[in-house]
């Protein structure tokens, strides 16, 4: 679910900012437009996070891209700008499209982590040990996202449930319940099972068909 930032004033002038999540433009608007209603703030705009694409050069170095999430490029720049490089340009990203993972790489991501919790690994440096070695660059962007909401001190179940798009509800319902359990490695390991089985029966459901054409003839 994306992030939105909005901006406001209030009945004294004081500059005020807030983040919300929403499915869209208008539903972050009616959340910012409540929350303004209720501690008497006057919204002044509603910026979404999304994706900038940044060419950056280091000294005499060869010039090098990157990509980085923020509400505005502005912070890109200055950011860069404090990591000392010099910022040739910044742009939003034009097709910012994320694809749904496919379904062996979130079991697979799903059965490790399960794995590594045995091994008694703190679930911080089990989503970086993934987020590395992790292909699918949705799926790496999603665990990112997950990691950065934890840090935060954000809520399991909230931080898995904003990624339900991606994970599947089921998948994220139960990931986000597993982090406040006391068997966090087999709620994980069950997740998996019933994941590949669930694989596996619309693997069958599909053949059926055929398998039914052949007898037949």
């Amino acid at each position: 679910m994306p992030d939105f930032r909005f901006e406001g004033i209030t009945l004294t002038w004081k500059p005020v900012q807030g983040i919300i999540s929403a499915i869209s433009q208008n539903e972050a608007r009616k959340k910012a437009q409540q929350l303004a209603k209720h501690h008497k703030v006057r919204i002044t705009r509603i910026l979404k996070r999304k994706t900038f694409v940044y060419k950056i050069q280091k000294g005499t170095d060869k010039p090098t891209s990157g990509e980085q999430k923020a509400f505005t490029k502005e912070e890109v720049r200055q950011a860069l700008v404090k990591l000392g490089y010099k910022v040739i340009s910044v742009q939003p990203k034009l097709f910012d499209l994320k694809l749904k993972p496919p379904q062996t790489d979130i079991v697979t991501f799903v059965r490790v982590s399960a794995d590594l919790v045995r091994e008694k690994l703190p679930y911080s440096e089990v989503l970086q040990l993934l987020i590395e070695d992790v292909e699918n660059p949705t799926l790496r962007e999603v665990l990112k996202e997950i990691n950065n909401d934890l840090r935060q001190g954000k809520d399991s179940e909230d931080a898995f449930k904003r990624q339900e798009k991606y994970l599947g509800k089921f998948t994220a319902q139960m990931l986000g319940l597993a982090s406040k359990s006391g068997n966090m490695a087999d709620i994980y390991e069950s997740t998996a099972k019933f994941l590949e089985r669930r694989a596996e029966f619309k693997k069958n459901l599909r053949s059926a068909p055929d398998r039914v054409g052949y007898e037949k003839c």
